[in-house]
């Protein structure tokens, strides 16, 4: 895949000054949006030293970047040596404040992304945006962290009532006010076509919604749109400083069929544990899953061994069997080993894949730390899972025990 980059920065109609700033380094696949904040050209310094210790911290680990490929868990090996990049720059940020009266109180957002083979890398802390386009669609991959919306995902505010809420611009988290601060990270699959926009909220508080901003990503040159961009920031009233990074995934389709990669989401999007998910929270769960192939005719479960997580079919079928009796079969959305994600189970018969197939798997293991690691969607799944296993449990009690849409391992 080949990357291509453009930016902008402009300090909008009503500011004297821009406190934001910006990077590309391509050497790095690293592209990052900051919007300082603090008196006496503090926000500017604070976005500019953001950067630098973050992007320092980075090229640091350069070798261990540009290898992540080589081995399975290169990938997540970046993402952690990320969010380490933005508690870098919290810290020095932190410290440089304390040792500059002038500087006292002073912070800045970070949206900061690293393109690593065909993944792309997210760090998050404030209110500027990460948005993906991909086939007509947009998403927003990264989450405001002002108090408004934190009433909003609560539930105490509606989401028009946060958008219009006063407190939509006061900053829950930041880069500089304390030493270490919760860096929001994402790992997600990228497909040739695909388009990403950092933007600082100069330009996204003009965003009514995402089809605002699809209207922009989806012309065909991306030299142009920052500008465009920043044009329409100003005729919407230019009240802040207004920055734009537009990514674009070039590349051949047929190297990375983005059809097999929409398959998996839309697998995850209609399975029972991914219901009231956005987008951006499957992207969570897809980057842990694992895809097994099977050929026809292999066994992909023993009756008796330990299952060892959630088994999706993502396509092909498989044939049931107990006791050498062919008890049903399963197809593309079918799953089973629910009760795998939280306790050791053994297989109560045996899959044999019919055809070719592919199933996806969510490990036990990773998805303990996914949960552990972002809460809010753990308990979101988590409950979805239990509500799962009560109908079974029900249905056990009511009925014998057979074969039914949910699968036979549980």
């Amino acid at each position: 895949m080949v990357i291509v980059a453009t930016a902008i920065s402009d300090k909008g109609l009503k500011r004297d000054g821009n406190e934001d700033q910006y990077l590309i380094d391509e050497s790095l696949g690293l592209y990052v949006v900051c919007d300082g904040m603090g008196g006496h050209a503090a926000g500017e310094v604070a976005a500019e030293r953001a950067i630098e210790f973050a992007s320092g911290h980075l090229s640091k680990n350069r070798d261990l970047i540009h290898s992540a490929g080589e081995s399975p868990d290169g990938v997540f090996r970046v993402l952690k040596v990320v969010e380490e990049a933005v508690q870098q720059a919290s810290q020095g940020l932190n410290q440089l404040a304390r040792a500059t009266p002038d500087y006292a109180g002073m912070g800045t957002t970070l949206t900061l992304l690293v393109v690593v083979e065909d993944k792309g890398v997210m760090a998050h802390v404030g209110d500027s945006r990460l948005y993906l386009f991909r086939q007509t669609e947009v998403h927003q991959l990264s989450s405001d962290h002002t108090l408004a919306n934190e009433l909003f995902l609560s539930g105490d505010l509606t989401q028009e009532e946060a958008s219009n809420s006063r407190y939509r611009h006061v900053l829950t988290r930041s880069i500089g006010p304390h030493e270490f601060v919760d860096v929001d990270t994402l790992l997600f699959d990228l497909i040739p076509g695909d388009r990403l926009l950092l933007c600082s909220d100069g330009l996204s508080n003009y965003f009514e919604n995402t089809s605002c901003v699809a209207g922009f990503m989806s012309e065909p040159d991306i030299i142009t749109q920052p500008d465009k961009l920043v044009e329409f920031a100003k005729q919407s009233g230019g009240a802040d400083n207004i920055t734009a990074i537009v990514v674009e995934v070039q590349g051949d389709a047929t190297d990375h069929p983005a059809a097999d990669v929409q398959k998996k989401i839309e697998c995850l999007q209609s399975l029972f544990l991914c219901k009231k998910l956005s987008v951006r929270r499957l992207m969570h769960l897809a980057s842990i899953t694992n895809t097994i192939q099977c050929a026809a005719g292999k066994e992909l479960i023993s009756m008796d061994a330990g299952v060892p997580g959630l088994h999706v079919v993502l396509d092909g079928r498989f044939r049931v069997i107990d006791d050498d009796l062919i008890e049903g079969e399963l197809g593309p959305g079918d799953y089973f080993g629910e009760a795998s994600l939280l306790t050791v189970v053994r297989s109560s018969a045996s899959l044999v894949a019919i055809e070719p197939s592919r199933v996806l798997v969510i490990s036990r293991k990773e998805f303990g730390k996914l949960t552990r690691r972002l809460p809010r969607l753990g308990n979101v799944m988590l409950r979805n899972l239990g509500k799962r296993l009560a109908k079974q449990i029900i249905k056990q009690q009511t009925r014998p025990l057979n074969l039914d849409d949910t699968g036979p391992m549980e």
